[in-house]
């Protein structure tokens, strides 16, 4: 008897929430994750996560990441342990928002391909720790350009 070691199948649906622990809601329009319970998300835009995502690998503090798209542009979702954010006199840049508890992200589905959500980092099932807020939001801080200056300038120059 030989076995087919390459030959993968993918499960019936992803199991984000036997896989993960991951609070999942499904709804018409396919799996939605559930921020709150131990998972919060960063949203900020796809086009300046590449330096962010780039500084989080280095780290070694690269979690799943997911590209949703929206009226406006494409947004990357970053996906990190749930804490209270500490702003301290640093907001985070303009454009990215910590999201709140409730609110629902649409997950991938492989068989749903109208489901426009992708991942950028898919979720490793060896590795399902998610990082910190606290480090996410630093490394978008030291990321982008002006971040670390605006509130040291009156009136928050950009």
């Amino acid at each position: 008897m030989e076995l087919q070691r390459d030959l993968v199948t993918r499960p019936a649906f992803p199991d984000y929430r036997g896989v993960f622990g991951w609070p999942v809601r499904w709804e018409a329009t396919g799996p939605h994750l559930v921020i709150g319970s131990g998972i919060g998300a960063v949203a900020m835009p796809k086009a300046q996560s590449e330096a962010v995502l780039a500084g989080l690998a280095r780290q070694d503090c690269l979690g799943p990441v997911l590209a949703i798209p929206t009226k406006r542009e494409m947004m990357s979702i970053l996906l990190v342990e749930a804490e209270l954010p500490a702003w301290g006199d640093a907001p985070p840049p303009e454009q990215v928002r910590v999201l709140p508890a409730g609110t629902t992200v649409p997950l991938p589905d492989w068989r749903r391909p109208e489901i426009h959500a992708r991942w950028i980092v898919e979720p490793d099932a060896h590795r399902r720790w998610l990082p910190s807020l606290g480090a996410v939001l630093a490394t978008i801080r030291s990321s982008t350009p002006g971040a670390l200056f605006r509130t040291l300038v009156p009136g928050g120059a950009r």
